[in-house]
């Protein structure tokens, strides 16, 4: 049998330090959990003083003596860990009521309770001659079960109070000696259970791992809302730490801290235990531990219990030293950073001032290299453009060309064909036929079409838009319309020419194959249609001047 608990033991050993490695990562979470309850604990705070008032409203209305004993066992339940004064209020109106109606249970239950309370304050002496006005056989089982836990608390708490080789370990043993009739009696159905045999595997058996088994029964059975939750994540710590597992020290102490704050327990040790724990640490957590030790201090003045109040008087001076110590050391360090600080930003100054005038050069240089470079571009793109125009204008110049060539060499086959016939008619001495065929119209007729037709073509290659700025000088209803496309009309010719500069009637007349009158004719008469009739011609003749750019 005892193989088989050395062999459990040294499982659950290894279980716990293997769960330890990994507690430390998660402590920062749980500190800074903690961090965020102690700054809504105000609220907790008054949602609990909420139900409190909530069970006032209903005691005050309470007719029934039964009911009425029942509410204010509630009340001194609800203040019992919140505010020592309230509590024993309540408890001594349920006693003197009690008393008043012959209520045996209830006069038991609030002398059990009082006696508690007593304890907490550090009233040891009246919480046992209090506690002796009861008679234990006269007790139920649940009830001597309180009233042997109200003489372990009382016991425990004066032996801490006494913290000395004379009395603390009388008042231990006494202590021990109720916790063991406590455990053989309690209810496997309490809450409390798995934490009083915890407690009792710890204090009378002295078997740690038992002990931890219990306390982790008893955090599966209850949640952080519960006062047994507190308690035995605050007896796991002390284990781990009787074991020099500080990792889960710490994790345990931070768990049962926030339970404490979360059920509003203001007689509370874990805390300062807590803010202890990490002022030894290192510098980084004196402001915490600062935190922590003032909070718990307020805790202790709000319930009013002399031995929190005094175990934290002995520890937050030490506490509060080493921070007046840290934050008069960083204030001498700020000082220094200041002046270096100072002299950087005057530097900084003089820095900048330079940067911004030699910014302000380097803008000035860069806009006249913008504006240069604008000019360059528009230089460049004027280039361009009359490098566009000189190939169009070459281009049309070879086109001209082409066209002068081929007329010239149209008429020189003409001429060598006309040559020929000539010569064959006069060798074949018809006159008649070749005096015929010379003065035919039909011959003038195709040469007139010929040279039109090139005239059309060449004209309008070198002016595109001749037309559409010729039917600019128009009025609207006289614009002229191009049937064909590439042709121009015989308005329109003897305008291009005029255009090209050739002025004259009479030489119109001989590029056109018509008279002067008619030409004459045709020029009056646009005349008349134009906008502007007196500079008509002299417009005409600066048509196509402007080149687009596109």
């Amino acid at each position: 049998m005892n193989k088989i608990s050395s062999i459990r033991r040294i499982v659950f050993i290894t279980c716990m330090l293997l769960v330890a490695s990994v507690a430390y990562a998660n402590n920062s979470d749980l500190l800074r959990k903690l961090d965020g309850i102690i700054e809504k604990s105000d609220s907790i705070v008054a949602e609990k003083n909420k139900r409190i008032d909530i069970l006032k409203q209903l005691a005050a209305k309470e007719t029934n003596t039964e009911r009425l004993l029942e509410r204010y066992h509630e009340l001194s339940e609800e203040y019992f860990v919140l505010k020592f004064d309230s509590a024993k209020v309540y408890v001594e109106k349920g006693l003197s009521l009690a008393k008043k109606t012959d209520n045996k249970r209830y006069e038991a239950t609030n002398t059990i309770m009082k006696t508690k309370l007593l304890a907490i304050g550090g009233l040891y002496s009246e919480a046992i001659y209090t506690l002796s006005a009861i008679d234990p056989d006269s007790l139920n089982r649940d009830m001597l079960f309180d009233y042997n836990i109200a003489n372990f608390n009382i016991y425990s708490y004066w032996a801490d109070y006494c913290n000395d080789d004379t009395y603390f370990p009388m008042y231990r043993e006494r202590a021990i000696s109720y916790l063991k009739k406590a455990v053989e009696i309690i209810d496997k159905n309490n809450e409390a259970y798995d934490y009083y045999m915890g407690e009792y595997y710890v204090y009378a058996d002295k078997d740690d791992d038992k002990a931890l088994q219990h306390y982790f029964k008893a955090l599966e059975k209850n949640d952080m809302t519960s006062r047994v939750y507190a308690m035995a994540s605050f007896a796991i710590a002390n284990n781990y730490s009787a074991h020099n597992d500080m990792e889960k020290y710490e994790e345990y102490l931070i768990k049962a801290s926030i339970c404490d704050i979360l059920c509003c327990t203001k007689e509370n040790l874990a805390l300062q235990y807590l803010a202890m724990y990490l002022f030894k640490q290192d510098d980084e957590n004196i402001e915490r531990a600062r935190i922590y030790i003032n909070f718990a201090m307020d805790d202790a003045k709000t319930y009013n219990n002399r031995l929190r109040i005094l175990e934290i008087s002995q520890r937050l001076p030490v506490i509060v030293s080493s921070y007046h110590k840290k934050v008069t050391s960083q204030n001498s360090f700020l000082r220094f950073a200041v002046w270096g600080n100072s002299i950087l930003i005057v530097a900084m100054i003089v820095l900048l001032f330079f940067f911004f005038r030699q910014n302000k050069l380097l803008t000035k240089r860069r806009h006249e290299l913008h504006i240069s470079n604008n000019l360059l571009t528009e230089t460049n793109e004027r280039l361009n453009r009359a490098n566009e125009q000189l190939l169009d204008t070459n281009r049309k110049r070879e086109g001209l060309a082409k066209l002068y060539i081929d007329l010239c060499a149209k008429y020189i086959d003409r001429i060598a064909k006309l040559k020929i016939m000539v010569q064959r008619k006069i060798k074949a001495n018809q006159i008649n036929d070749l005096l015929s065929h010379i003065s035919s119209s039909k011959v003038n007729q195709e040469d007139a079409e010929t040279f039109m037709k090139r005239f059309d073509e060449a004209f309008l290659n070198l002016y595109p838009s001749f037309v559409t700025e010729f039917n600019a000088l128009l009025k609207e209803d006289m614009q002229i319309v191009i049937k064909q496309p590439k042709t121009l009309t015989t308005e329109l010719r003897i305008f291009a020419l005029i255009r090209l500069g050739v002025k004259e009637s009479s030489e119109i007349a001989a590029l056109l194959y018509y008279t002067p009158r008619t030409i004459y004719n045709y020029r009056s008469a646009f005349k008349n249609k134009a906008i502007d009739r007196e500079s008509f011609e002299q417009q005409v003749c600066m048509l196509c001047t402007v080149i687009n750019d596109k």
